[in-house]
């Protein structure tokens, strides 16, 4: 960092922002391990299921309807979640959800990140955070798997970037 530089960054969020990080967060629940395993499984189950009722001559057609409208659906979930639900959720509960739409302050450093309002004030430290993520859009900060901190990146230089995730490459995950 250099010695000039600002560890600090005013904003007030918009239903834009919190959708993004919504949308970042639900790419990161499709991404995680045991999901990609339960999908493969998944994937795995269903074609030895039409091929085996191919092989069985159809026998079990009323059944397979079923089956291929259950595995449509859960092919169809991970886009639907990413392009209407979590944008919805968000937009929905941005509107009712007031501390969301006054102005934050964040700053940082070696220590965590705080953020100030006109409630108060709290600093998490680094440690204290599950696992972070970040897109071209925004930083998450995941303090439990469905509760994290935002910061845009559309607030920050790009030196402030680079500086606030090198503070937060402490967290462990």
């Amino acid at each position: 960092m250099t010695a000039d530089m600002n560890r600090s960054v005013d904003l007030t969020l918009t239903a834009d922002d919190y959708v993004a990080a919504n949308k970042l967060h639900v790419l990161n629940v499709y991404r995680g391990h045991l999901r990609l395993a339960m999908t493969a499984a998944g994937v795995l189950f269903y074609v030895f299921f039409i091929v085996s009722d191919y092989v069985g001559g159809w026998s079990f057609w009323p059944f397979a309807g079923v089956i291929h409208l259950f595995a449509l659906w859960l092919l169809l979930m991970p886009f639907l979640s990413y392009f209407l639900i979590a944008p919805g959720m968000a937009r929905k509960n941005f509107r009712k959800q007031k501390s969301l739409q006054q102005p934050l302050t964040w700053s940082w450093s070696e220590a965590g990140l705080k953020v100030t309002n006109d409630g108060g004030a709290w600093l998490t430290p680094w440690d204290h955070y599950l696992k972070r993520a970040d897109n071209a859009e925004m930083f998450l900060f995941y303090q439990a798997p469905r509760l994290f901190q935002m910061v845009p990146k559309r607030a920050l230089s790009a030196e402030q970037q680079a500086d606030l995730g090198g503070c937060a490459d402490r967290v462990a995950g």
